[in-house]
């Protein structure tokens, strides 16, 4: 490995050399290595090098659709490498389909069930949050989706959270196939609710959808902290420690 000493300071490929910096050394240069992208395109010997580029590369497509649709609730209830898992779920997704041939593999709908149980953000969870039994239910036929958590006392079955004062839960009802078609999803909010509160209540959430028969309804649960300031309510800690959970995957 070469470093460069002198004051000429350069980036990028010269030939068979690459320059870059490095954060602890500085300016460095080395031997371009690895096999050229045409070979890999088209030699024979790299046909699963191929095969997996593509999958991959549809895994990606797919994530960000579905990263897209459901936009409006992730902003605030994910991290910032929920991206990267969900590209890696819907990779292993891809490969359960049994029909196509490798690299021509596609999202399978029955096969979405590989996201049941996924965490949008991994800082938090739906169960570490609310800690009293709920039910999270739908009714593939009447596209009905409901979520019900009995005898809540918010000062005592909602996890605390340093500066904020209420919680909100949210019920999403997500129909996903991958193809452009999928419709946008129906989002419920519960009303905001007082952490301190000793009563017990009962929230219920209730969301439908007309869903197609041939494709899987994704069911997601989530939470969010907000603090109530003048009458108004603020997103705490840009939803750092809001959860957000695919409780179901309801399939065709």
């Amino acid at each position: 490995m070469a470093r460069v000493e002198s004051l000429i300071k350069l980036n990028g490929t010269i030939g068979d050399l690459s320059f870059y910096k490095s954060k602890s050394v500085g300016y460095q240069a080395r031997m371009k290595t690895g096999v050229s992208g045409a070979r890999i395109a088209n030699d024979p010997a790299f046909a699963r090098t191929r095969e997996n580029g593509s999958e991959f590369g549809r895994s990606q497509q797919e994530g960000k659709k579905l990263r897209e649709l459901l936009r409006d609730v992730l902003f605030e209830n994910s991290d910032n490498k929920f991206s990267q898992r969900l590209a890696s779920r819907l990779l292993k997704v891809i490969q359960m389909d049994s029909v196509n041939i490798r690299g021509e593999r596609v999202i399978v709908p029955e096969n979405l069930v590989l996201l049941d149980g996924m965490e949008c953000n991994q800082r938090s969870s739906l169960r570490a949050i609310t800690l009293k039994p709920f039910t999270v239910t739908n009714d593939r036929f009447s596209g009905d989706g409901f979520f019900s958590c009995s005898q809540l006392i918010p000062n005592l079955h909602i996890a605390k959270l340093s500066g904020a004062t209420h919680v909100q839960y949210t019920l999403v009802l997500q129909e996903f196939s991958g193809d452009e078609l999928d419709q946008r999803p129906v989002i419920r909010r519960s009303a905001y609710i007082k952490l301190g509160e000793m009563q017990p209540m009962d929230v219920d959430l209730m969301a439908s959808i007309e869903a197609d028969p041939e494709k899987s309804v994704l069911v997601l649960v989530g939470t969010g902290y907000f603090q109530m300031v003048n009458n108004a309510y603020y997103p705490l800690a840009n939803g750092q420690y809001n959860a957000l959970t695919i409780s179901q995957v309801i399939m065709p």
